[in-house]
């Protein structure tokens, strides 16, 4: 079951975060954005907790990215008594949501309060994704869509977090011996031989031989085989594909891919 203390403290951590951007635009934060940041915060505390995440929150694939309407919810209860406020605008892109920002002024003692409430991954997490990110929806949408949790879901499945906790190690395989250092120095030193016997041979051989002439073609008939050639080698190909638009259908079965996993 998700807890709703946990979500509020992550929701007013990446508010706090932000506030001190040194890019004054980038200090406000909308909703998408906040839900994001609460995904990857239990996302980086999943891989030290055996795949559990802080909040308990039942994280889904809906469009293009990690869902939650319980976190969504509480975004207007956390928020407001923390001290930050919220600015609407007009917009003709996007929905509703997309023109509510949060923002506020950055407060020490509210850091501190934060500090004692939150986990070091969860805060360490919140402070790098924030810092990097920021409100750039386009960057921060493509990231959170390309994380583990769901390259390995479908749409409308509940995400798997478990997938982020470390892998077993393979095997250390044989320590490969490179062939030289299993040479004897005796088989080494006739190795050495024999290849500067060949070399002085070959050097010699080079020497006797005499250069041929070299002849350049004119500029115009070297472009027209090239064009020839070209043209031969089109032909080989068969006829061109007409140019028209066409429909592509993929198997729902892409979602569990493995080349869409990484898992091979």
């Amino acid at each position: 079951m998700a807890d709703t203390n946990k979500i509020q403290y992550i929701l007013q951590y990446a508010v706090l975060v932000a506030s001190q951007n040194e890019d004054q635009y980038a200090r406000k934060l909308g909703p998408i954005h906040l839900i994001k940041y609460v995904y990857l915060a239990d996302m980086e505390y999943a891989k030290y907790h055996d795949g559990q995440t802080y909040t308990g929150i039942n994280w889904k694939f809906h469009h293009f990215g990690p869902w939650s309407a319980t976190v969504f919810r509480q975004i207007d209860e956390a928020l407001p008594p923390f001290g930050a406020q919220k600015l609407s605008f007009s917009s003709k892109y996007g929905s509703e949501d997309d023109c509510i920002r949060w923002t506020m002024e950055f407060s020490e003692e509210s850091e501190r309060s934060l500090r004692d409430e939150l986990p070091t991954e969860v805060r360490h997490a919140i402070s790098g994704y924030v810092q990097k990110y920021g409100d750039d929806t386009t960057s921060l949408l493509h990231f959170v869509y390309a994380t583990r949790p769901m390259l390995h879901a479908a749409p409308g499945e509940f995400l798997n977090f478990s997938v982020m906790v470390a892998r077993q190690p393979i095997e250390k395989a044989e320590e490969y011996v490179p062939f030289m250092a299993r040479l004897s120095n005796i088989k080494k030193k006739k190795l050495k031989q024999g290849m500067d016997e060949l070399r002085e041979r070959f050097r010699q051989r080079m020497a006797e031989k005499t250069p041929e002439p070299y002849t350049v073609r004119s500029v115009g008939k070297m472009d027209a085989v090239f064009e020839e050639g070209v043209a031969w080698l089109d032909g080989l190909a068969g006829e061109s594909f007409p140019e028209e638009g066409a429909t592509v259908h993929f198997s729902d079965e892409v979602w569990k891919s493995k080349a869409r996993s990484g898992d091979d």
